[in-house]
């Protein structure tokens, strides 16, 4: 008999997870507390970013995922407007060209696409950017999704190919035989399998409580505000250079000086920003994402939060200014410190997939490598990096993740 396969979380990885167990023959039960694509996949703006992924492992994921993209897109019964449009991550002073110069030529001996291009340039691919931006690095690896439509995407193949997606129950704690975890237990009754995926993006360290594993993954809150749809404006991903402030791939440059990279309004509402605009394809344009790191578990955005978002973009998109706005967001990315995801089976029966602050780029291949793992195949790619028992420290809360 097929192993039973029971996934908890309704995520991009739980629905990977599931959709790609069950094509290769598991039985699948998929279990979500609330709705698929409730937490940080129906949450984020869709962007697909390679340009910062770091060498390794996340690099390496991440391209396999940009991959899998195209046969996802062919395969799946849900469109999820995949768009190899590109990105870009654009620069406003000389003193950040310099350092923009050296992290292209970095990210093209990784083995990235990233050129740089010129003020001009920028100006035509993203018409409401500032009128003296001087350049950008962009990246042809980039691209778009929609997100929460991917993951509806992959939870609708799931079920045709058999699996059982459970929505508005809740997992409360875990079976056990002796060592082994043998299912879990709901708001709606046991559920017994041969495998337990632990894919609940944040909430996943709470659950794993319960079985005495500590699992060092934070919650980064990022703050989203949509306009109305409008004519086709912008067509890569775009990220502003507030965002290097994060990545050592920008910090660890001789060239790099935080003075360049800081925004006093930043200061003001003790919130960093990652200057971010993309346009989905119904002509909604996303703008972001203030960055903070909440004490509990908190899914609701904030004045300060709007309020650096509107400085931000008021700055730096002057097209988009009387722009009407129709909605605001804020979702909570789980992250580890090293970016790194945490991939392994602690317990027999029970393997722990949690930590992708990057699941755009990393959730479709890590769920792939969970259906492989789970029946007992060599996974395509080492996970060895993903071990839990790694040097893994999470800054103090309300403190800035930096990796």
């Amino acid at each position: 008999m097929s192993p039973h396969v029971v996934v908890v979380g309704g995520g991009i990885v739980g629905t990977a997870t599931a959709y790609f167990a069950a094509r290769e023959g598991a039985r699948v039960t998929l279990l979500e507390s609330e709705h698929v694509g409730y937490g940080a996949s129906g949450r984020n703006p869709g962007f697909v970013w390679l340009h910062c992924r770091n060498p390794g492992f996340a690099l390496e994921i991440s391209l396999a995922t940009r991959r899998l993209y195209p046969e996802l897109a062919e395969e799946l019964p849900l469109d999820f407007e995949f768009r190899e449009s590109g990105g870009l991550f654009y620069f406003v002073t000389e003193g950040q060209a310099a350092a923009f110069a050296e992290f292209a030529q970095n990210r093209r001996a990784d083995g990235l696409d990233v050129e740089l291009i010129d003020g001009d340039e920028v100006r035509r691919l993203v018409p409401p950017i500032r009128p003296d931006v001087l350049g950008a690095t962009f990246c042809s690896q980039d691209a778009h999704i929609n997100t929460p439509l991917l993951v509806r995407a992959l939870a609708e193949g799931a079920r045709a190919e058999g699996a059982t997606v459970r929505e508005g129950v809740a997992v409360t704690g875990f079976l056990r035989d002796g060592d082994d975890v043998v299912g879990v237990t709901t708001t709606d009754g046991d559920v017994v399998g041969d495998a337990v995926v632990a894919a609940a993006g944040v909430w996943t360290p709470v659950l794993l409580r319960s079985l005495g594993i500590e699992l060092p993954v934070g919650a980064e809150r990022l703050q989203v505000l949509a306009t109305e749809p409008l004519p086709r404006l912008v067509e890569p991903v775009v990220y502003g250079p507030l965002a290097t402030k994060q990545y050592a791939l920008f910090r660890d440059l001789p060239s790099w000086d935080p003075a360049d990279f800081t925004a006093p309004y930043e200061d003001e509402a003790g919130i960093e920003m990652l200057q971010l605009v993309a346009q989905r394809v119904n002509g909604e344009i996303l703008l972001g994402c203030p960055m903070d790191y909440p004490a509990e578990l908190d899914l609701r955005p904030t004045l300060a939060g709007l309020a650096a978002t509107t400085a931000a973009i008021s700055e730096d998109f002057p097209g988009l200014r009387d722009v009407p706005v129709s909605r605001t967001w804020a979702g909570l990315l789980p992250y580890t410190s090293d970016t790194v995801p945490v991939v392994d089976s602690p317990l027999p029966g029970l393997t722990i997939a949690s930590g992708h602050v990057y699941g755009n780029a990393a959730g479709p291949m890590t769920g792939k490598l969970l259906a492989q793992l789970v029946l007992g195949r060599e996974p395509e790619l080492d996970l060895s990096e993903c071990r839990l028992e790694r040097a893994l420290n999470l800054p103090a809360a309300g403190t800035a993740a930096r990796w």
